[in-house]
């Protein structure tokens, strides 16, 4: 399934967020046009060249697309935006909504890396007056890779979860939006994020032991995340889904069987819709019409399967982005994200 070239999520209207996603080279004179409006860029497929100079909060994400050129996801808003670059950190706000992103060169200590970003990234939010958190990606190198005896995306975890407690101490899960965190080529962290001046709803999946509460063997700390969050309701009915992969309580299943992790993940996805109507009072979701569905495929030869089999679920409105990405753990295939506004 390609990309459409140019795709505004309808829920534009009702949110004041405008959501475009397509081929970088046809939506770079979007920028150019729009200037003064954008609130954050990313470019899936470019060089990893991490933060970029701009009006704009503007990053490369190096992941490969597999499905065609360098794609181009742009978060818009119709107000004023204004923007500011502090060092590695980068944000644009139009005193209703945030999006900034971090991109950090890491050293050999991923954990302290992962503190610092976090550490920055919340402490501006309360600078800033947007102390609710909606969504964060995060982008970690050679995440399966192990660093003095211990996998990286472990010792991430444990820098992520410091600056939380930090913050917030004892009420920190309360804070937990939704998120993802793959692996990315090169040498930079980089962590994109959305925030409001109220919280979001967060919700959890009935099906999965929420993952701020794996037992030990997921490592010292268990990821800060939420499943999902219902933006605020001046956002309108803006959605954001985590990371989701074949997790049933807290253990992979279909080890080995791309297909079969779709099918549970898609699974996973819909039985969080789901339960997530009632406690939020919104309206029913369906993950076959979200405005972007970004797909992470570990390996490129697993690719052409997923995205027929999703071809024949999604509505053909839906933007997708596929990217080849190693994943939190290293017997998950493939992985689902992606916003309904």
């Amino acid at each position: 399934m390609m990309t459409p070239a140019l795709q505004t999520s309808p829920g534009a209207r009702e949110t004041g967020l405008t959501l475009r996603v397509g081929p970088a080279g046809r939506l770079a004179a979007e920028l150019d046009k729009e200037r003064g409006r954008v609130l954050l860029a990313v470019r899936y497929g470019g060089p990893a060249s991490g933060l970029r100079d701009a009006d704009h909060p503007f990053v490369d994400v190096p992941n490969s697309v597999l499905d065609g050129a360098p794609q181009l996801e742009i978060w818009g808003t119709p107000a004023p935006a204004a923007r500011f670059r502090r060092g590695e950190l980068a944000w644009a706000e139009d005193g209703r909504v945030l999006f900034g992103c971090r991109s950090r060169r890491v050293g050999d200590d991923i954990e302290a890396d992962a503190f610092e970003t976090y550490r920055e990234l919340l402490a501006l939010l309360d600078e800033r007056g947007y102390p609710g958190l909606q969504r964060v990606w995060n982008y970690v190198p050679q995440i399966n890779e192990t660093q003095r005896g211990v996998e990286r995306y472990k010792r991430f975890n444990v820098g992520r979860a410091r600056g939380f407690e930090e913050r917030f101490g004892e009420t920190a899960e309360q804070h937990f939006s939704a998120a993802s965190a793959v692996g990315t080529v090169g040498e930079a962290l980089i962590v994109c994020f959305a925030a409001g001046r109220e919280p979001g709803t967060h919700v959890e999946n009935p099906r999965q032991v929420s993952a701020h509460r794996y037992p030990p063997e997921y490592g010292p700390k268990s990821p800060s995340f939420a499943r999902g969050t219902f933006a605020p309701a001046s956002w309108g009915r803006a959605l954001f889904l985590s990371g989701t992969g074949s997790v049933v309580g807290h253990e992979t299943v279909h080890r080995g069987d791309p297909l079969g992790q779709l099918e549970e993940s898609l699974t996973n996805v819909d039985a969080l819709l789901e339960g997530a109507v009632g406690r939020s009072g919104r309206r029913r979701h369906d993950v076959v019409r979200f405005g972007l569905l970004k797909t992470y495929v570990r390996s490129p030869e697993h690719f052409p399967a997923i995205r027929d089999a999703l071809a024949r679920r999604l509505d053909p409105s839906t933007s997708a982005i596929y990217l080849k990405a190693d994943l939190c753990r290293a017997d998950l295939l493939v992985e689902l994200e992606g916003v309904s506004l």
